[in-house]
């Protein structure tokens, strides 16, 4: 009988990780979701040692674009990864491979509107420099270790905080809201369903590919976020009267950005089928009214 393998999946419990833990555990992996503190390297690598995952899949950070400078981001995004990777060197056995979730915001802004592998990183934030040190900090550890950085576009779903825009659009259609208070709507974004990249980030474990290889995990379409409101008025009913407020337009604001995912594509044999967004929406309504 062949040995089960395991999956440390760090950030189990966040939006992403609670999709794609059950997906994990349906394909026949032991799935370790054990919590600990990544900043602490003493603690990561008892839990490494303890755990002896045959796949790591990091998906715990801070994931919402911060306004400020705070350290704590780049504690986590950065330094965070860096001691997941020297505890994996700690094991007798090596992980088959160590998949890093990074971002699209590493790409800032960019003179074209289609964002492939290739486009040099140029993050505008916080944000994107915490991924993008990230990034480089693997680089060395690349000779040593199989490693997947994925750079997922905006996704959504069941379970974001509201926070982030569209779960926050969402919520005050459901709540049949008079006002809503929003930032520049005339934007273009690629956006994904969450059960879509969870699918995705378990078809990865499967791939093969050179260590410290990066990859988009994206829809590879374009909506605009005043389409997103109009069929949010259609599947509801609810009209609302949209207030820009000034405190919510970034500095700099990219106004149309897609991602390429055809490298995504040509690594995974069996590509999940993307799920289109107004479906996305009408299943996050869905949510909002059982609540």
């Amino acid at each position: 009988m062949s040995k089960i393998e395991t999956v440390w999946l760090l950030g189990a419990n966040g939006f992403t990780g609670k999709y794609l833990d059950p997906i994990l555990q349906a394909q026949g992996y032991a799935v370790a979701t054990d919590r600990v503190d990544i900043t602490c390297k003493v603690a990561v690598q008892e839990a490494m040692l303890r755990i002896q995952p045959e796949y790591v899949i990091n998906l715990a950070g801070i994931s919402f674009v911060p306004d400020d400078g705070s350290a704590n981001i780049y504690a986590i995004n950065t330094l965070g990864p860096q001691n997941i990777l020297e505890a994996c060197l700690k094991l007798e056995q090596a992980p088959k491979k160590i998949i890093l979730a990074s971002s699209s915001h590493v790409y800032g802004e960019q003179e074209r509107e289609v964002i492939d592998e290739s486009c040099p990183v140029n993050p505008l934030n916080h944000y994107g420099c915490s991924k993008w040190a990230m990034e480089q900090i693997a680089k060395s550890y690349q000779n040593k270790l199989n490693i997947l950085i994925t750079r997922p576009f905006n996704y959504t779903g069941r379970g974001q905080d509201e926070k982030f825009l569209i779960p926050k659009i969402v919520g005050h259609f459901q709540q049949k809201k008079d006002v809503i208070s929003l930032g520049n709507i005339d934007i273009w974004r690629d956006f994904s369903d969450v059960r879509w990249v969870s699918q995705v980030y378990s078809q990865l474990l499967l791939t093969q590919h050179k260590s410290l290889s990066v990859i988009n995990i994206c829809s590879g379409g374009l909506t605009n976020i005043r389409d997103i409101i109009h069929s949010l008025q259609q599947l509801t009913g609810c009209e609302m009267k949209i207030e820009i407020n000034p405190d919510f337009i970034r500095k700099v604001e990219i106004v149309r950005q897609r991602g390429d995912n055809q490298l995504l594509s040509k690594t995974i044999k069996n590509m999940p089928q993307v799920i289109s967004l107004q479906e996305t929406l009408s299943w996050m309504l869905q949510i909002q009214a059982e609540k």
